[in-house]
């Protein structure tokens, strides 16, 4: 599952993060357009559902979000309702809440989801990373994990250890500044009875884990690795859902380190959400302290024994002096 993102780009910075090339070749970066009714989107450290958060769609749904408006770009990044509220709703508060992850294996049976995934409503969730808890099968102890995509420069590091590329077309082709996770989703359109601003929602789409996730958690995301791929899940005119739903598959393209448990408190925002954790220094710390512990209880169990060893002498006594008394009486 999916239950804390990251997203610390402001605006311009996720869409120059999500530049790409558009049909004709051209490089281009989607066009941003707020949350209708006031919805604002706010970077943090840790989302949690029912945050608005950046999702890209394509401009072919633009017509139908925003009504006689121009769109001069092939794609669009709004802000939207993490929770999907299905637009039958009546509390669409509680709806978006039990509905933040959608399993790739029923989308298209469970009614909230196959509806907007027939209509076209493909989105990308966009964010650098995001929040999973591991659970010790022993104590139940859960340990929370930071999982995210490295930037194109710092992969090819990590394959050749060489100088980069930085051939002309090379620069172009690869994404500018900060390498964004991009998962698969749906999202819907709700409007409230009577009238008034729109509110949009989207679900992630996740999937059985990869095997080097299934140490962590036994779902993941269904993360979109390629700008083919993110191509192929928007553009819901060349290619069908029948297509598409094969893109929700397990990746291994994602790195990942154990974080503080502050992550666990969806109130604490702070770049130590994120920051690698020492796991060996924390067991250590738990040794030492339980170690202690243990010497802190056998110290006074010995010393509760030493008190009962030194008063039974004087029990024996008082108990002989009582007798002598009850024989002279």
């Amino acid at each position: 599952m999916c239950g804390r993102t990251v997203c610390m780009l402001a605006p311009e910075d996720v869409c120059r993060a999500c530049t790409h090339r558009n049909k004709q070749g051209k490089k281009t970066k989607p066009q941003w357009r707020d949350a209708p009714g006031g919805q604002q989107y706010n970077t943090s450290y840790n989302m949690s559902p029912g945050s608005h958060t950046p999702v890209l769609i394509s401009s072919q749904h633009f017509d139908s979000v925003y009504e006689g408006e121009k769109c001069e770009s092939e794609r669009l990044i709004q802000p939207m309702h993490w929770g999907l509220i299905p637009p039958w709703s009546s509390d669409p508060k509680s709806a978006g809440y039990s509905m933040s992850n959608c399993r790739s294996e029923s989308m298209l049976e469970k009614r909230s989801f196959k509806i907007p995934l027939q209509k076209g409503q493909r989105c990308v969730v966009l964010a650098n990373g995001y929040f999973e808890w591991q659970t010790d099968k022993i104590s139940g102890k859960k340990q929370p994990f930071y999982i995210y995509t490295l930037r194109t420069g710092d992969q090819n590091k990590e394959k050749n250890n060489k100088d980069i590329d930085t051939t002309k077309k090379a620069k172009e082709d690869s994404m500018e500044g900060e390498k964004l996770l991009c998962m698969a989703g749906v999202f819907e359109k709700w409007t409230p009875k009577g009238g008034g601003e729109p509110l949009f929602s989207y679900s992630v789409i996740t999937v059985e884990s990869s095997p080097s996730m299934q140490k962590i958690h036994h779902r993941m995301p269904a993360i979109l690795a390629t700008d083919e791929e993110v191509q192929d899940w928007l553009d819901t005119g060349d290619v069908p859902l029948s297509k598409a739903v094969k893109l929700c598959r397990a990746t291994e393209t994602l790195q990942f380190h154990p974080v503080s448990s502050m992550v666990n408190n969806s109130r604490n925002n702070d770049p130590e959400c994120i920051k690698p954790f020492d796991l060996k220094k924390q067991q250590a710390k738990d040794n030492a302290s339980k170690n202690f512990m243990m010497g802190w209880l056998n110290k006074k169990k010995k010393a509760t024994d030493g008190e009962i060893e030194s008063n039974q002498p004087d029990s024996k006594k008082r108990k002989i002096e009582q007798t002598d008394i009850n024989e002279n009486t």
